[in-house]
């Protein structure tokens, strides 16, 4: 995924962010997570689930789409893109792994009921 394509799937994702460095480094490290990641819908949300794809964009995505509607101050967001980044470095393998809670087996998949 490029930055260009990641910005066109998240247009939360404030454009004044294209040229910074962690951006590009962010996309490439959490690439194949940034393609799958999907906006949870409120009833997701609120049943505080959702699958993969729904942790993945709360993980990766939501602190850029909150600094998007000026809710965050870009230092602190870029601040924290860094730290991500910072611990991915540290476990690339197995990082993604860390993006989502650990369920029980056998749960339910969360969602609208």
């Amino acid at each position: 995924m490029t930055v260009d394509v990641f910005l066109a799937r998240f247009p939360e994702v404030p454009r004044d962010l294209r040229d910074e460095s962690v951006i590009a480094e962010f996309v490439h490290a959490f690439g194949p997570q940034l393609g799958v990641a999907q906006k949870p819908s409120p009833c997701v949300a609120r049943a505080g689930g959702g699958d993969a794809e729904h942790h993945f964009y709360t993980r990766l995505v939501n602190d850029l789409a909150i600094y998007g509607i000026g809710l965050a101050k870009r230092e602190r967001t870029l601040q924290r893109l860094e730290r991500l980044l910072a611990d991915y470095r540290a476990q690339p393998a197995t990082f993604a792994c860390t993006l989502v809670p650990r369920q029980a087996p056998n749960a339910p998949r969360a969602g609208c009921r």
